[in-house]
């Protein structure tokens, strides 16, 4: 638990932390059968992220241990034993908590290859997410404010998942959420988290952090920005994929896009990848493409739970080793969080390359179009000249990928894990 604290929590938020601490202190999984297959999923999904703590993971139970050659046989043993408790009447009353063992264990199995059981735990979440109404805003109202903020996260891990299924060739056999009236029908803005941690969130207020006071900038002194959270991070990372699938979503279920011809969508193609080769240079600076670990000062997280307990649980996790003991050096648990800006770094910079990516082979292949045929829109020449800018820029994106992984520690690319 402390690695998915540490480590993978910023990528899967799926608990509130502050209750989640609690529950966990408390031993409730020994009472409450839900709260004990939200951990077991949770260990899975670490498991799987994590390949390089399953040795240590061995050695803390010798005894144990040994009855787990591999990640997948501890994986399966822990989605057996959460689907072990399900009686007759598990699925009666539906819940987020039986949203996020779904969601989390379907991870779990794709990280070790075991797609088939990965797909069968899809159906199981995307089931869930219909029954629970993640897209509709109006089946928020009456929820506190702890079960919104979680239904609202639950909400974006759900469309980076149909972001894959749309745009990616070979991902067609797997279910899809949206049909095609409800995505156009959809209010992203109103489903965006706030952007506050874990914290200041309450089952009966969200608390504002204190204002932030900005004062103008010199040249010897560069203007100052609110302090980041991890909360404003999942937030950046929902706008680029929200941005990026807007070509892929704008036609959806529409005949008319066959009909344009292929200046007017080669157009469009290149101007929403300006806006999305741009959209990031605004970013806080710990989530920006060249930022560095010592460039910025990572914000500590306050608590106003009343509980003594730190924000996070580094107990043997990687990230506190990485970034020396806590006891030993003073702002060691500023280093954590440092830590997790980097893991989600990563994550927002490679999905950002990654849907440039998508887009300029749309353009390729739009471009190809336009010199088939006896209308063709563009000359061979023209095309050809095309074409090599296109692979120039494509070059580039190839750049800044080596780049962002070279200055990226390991420690944090790897709770990424097969999606990167």
């Amino acid at each position: 638990m402390a690695d998915y604290l540490d480590l993978i929590y910023p990528l899967v938020p799926v608990v509130h932390r502050p209750s989640f601490r609690h529950d966990l202190a408390n031993n409730r999984d020994l009472t409450d059968p839900d709260f004990f297959a939200l951990l077991m999923s949770l260990v899975a999904l670490t498991i799987g992220l994590l390949p390089s703590r399953f040795s240590v993971y061995r050695s803390v139970d010798p005894e144990a241990g040994i009855r787990f050659d591999t990640r997948t046989a501890m994986i399966n043993c822990c989605a057996d034993m959460c689907t072990r408790q399900r009686d007759a009447s598990y699925w009666d009353q539906i819940s987020l908590r039986k949203w996020v063992v779904s969601y989390v264990l379907s991870v779990a199995c794709f990280q070790t290859g075991q797609v088939n059981r990965s797909r069968m735990f899809d159906v199981e979440w995307l089931q869930l997410s219909r029954l629970l109404g993640l897209h509709r805003i109006s089946e928020y109202e009456g929820l506190n404010c702890i079960e919104t903020q979680l239904r609202k996260r639950a909400f974006w891990l759900l469309f980076y998942a149909y972001a894959h299924t749309r745009v990616q060739n070979g991902r067609w056999e797997r279910l899809t959420y949206f049909n095609q009236s409800e995505l156009r029908q959809v209010n992203f803005e109103a489903l965006m988290p706030v952007e506050v941690d874990d914290e200041y969130i309450f089952e009966t207020r969200v608390v504002p952090p204190a204002p932030f006071m900005l004062s103008p900038g010199t040249p010897s002194q560069p203007e100052q920005r609110p302090p980041f959270t991890l909360a404003s991070g999942f937030i950046l990372h929902s706008r680029v994929f929200l941005k990026g699938l807007r070509e892929a979503m704008s036609y959806v279920g529409c005949e008319c896009e066959l009909r344009r011809g292929p200046a007017v969508r080669l157009a469009r193609l290149r101007d929403l990848l300006q806006e999305i080769r741009y959209m990031l240079d605004d970013a806080p600076g710990p989530m920006r493409q060249w930022a560095s670990s010592e460039s910025y000062d990572a914000p500590t997280t306050p608590r106003l739970d009343g509980d003594s307990q730190p924000a996070m649980s580094s107990y043997g996790s990687p990230a506190a080793a990485h970034s020396a003991s806590l006891t030993s050096e003073p702002g060691g648990y500023s280093k954590i969080i440092q830590g997790q800006a980097e893991v989600m770094r990563a994550n927002i910079h490679v999905t950002h390359i990654w849907l440039q990516s998508l887009l300029l082979e749309q353009v390729d292949l739009v471009l190809q179009e336009s010199a088939i045929g006896p209308n063709a829109a563009m000359g061979s020449e023209e095309i050809t000249e095309a074409l090599k800018a296109n692979w120039a820029e494509r070059e580039d994106i190839c750049r800044q990928m080596l780049h962002l992984l070279h200055s990226i520690p390991y420690v944090y690319l790897e709770p990424n894990g097969l999606y990167l």
